[in-house]
């Protein structure tokens, strides 16, 4: 469950022995699980700790910290910081070749974007869908796949 593995990356953040690369990626899980949760208050609180990462790609996944960024700053409601770090999140995959990187970015920006009142946005989010739409079948990513069509059925409605 998201709640043991939660348990299980602040039981190894509390470690004495943990070594600095550990410590990154635990933060990023974490970054990842208190997106999911919306938990406000530790986004702040991670997003902090994770700001010193911006403009680089962590783990074995090639994770972009400033995706995760963005995706924090969105859970705070600073929507003007989170599109900051999509935008660089979406300049530093396309320039070091990271895809599968890139087409969740476009999404991530895009469902964000979605969540505003604005028609520009809209647009925007129009464009980013069907980037990470053509991305996404090029990288059999169906699950992502899947979640962008359902963000352009929501667009045409």
């Amino acid at each position: 469950s998201l709640e043991m593995y939660k348990q299980a990356v602040l039981d190894a953040l509390s470690s004495q022995a943990i070594t600095p690369l550990v410590a990154a990626q635990g933060n990023l899980a974490l970054g990842l699980i208190t997106v999911v949760e919306g938990d406000r208050k530790r986004a702040e609180e991670l997003y902090a700790t994770l700001e010193p990462l911006q403009g680089t790609v962590q783990g074995h996944i090639s994770f972009s910290a400033d995706r995760l960024l963005g995706l924090l700053a969105k859970t705070v409601g600073n929507t003007v910081e989170a599109a900051n770090h999509f935008q660089a999140a979406l300049v530093f995959c396309r320039e070091a070749g990271y895809r599968p990187e890139l087409a969740r970015t476009l999404y991530d920006y895009a469902d964000m974007l979605l969540g505003q009142d604005d028609e520009g946005a809209r647009t925007e989010a129009t464009t980013l869908l069907d980037e990470a739409l053509q991305a996404s079948r090029d990288l059999g990513m169906r699950p992502l796949l899947e979640r962008v069509l359902s963000r352009r059925e929501i667009l045409k409605a």
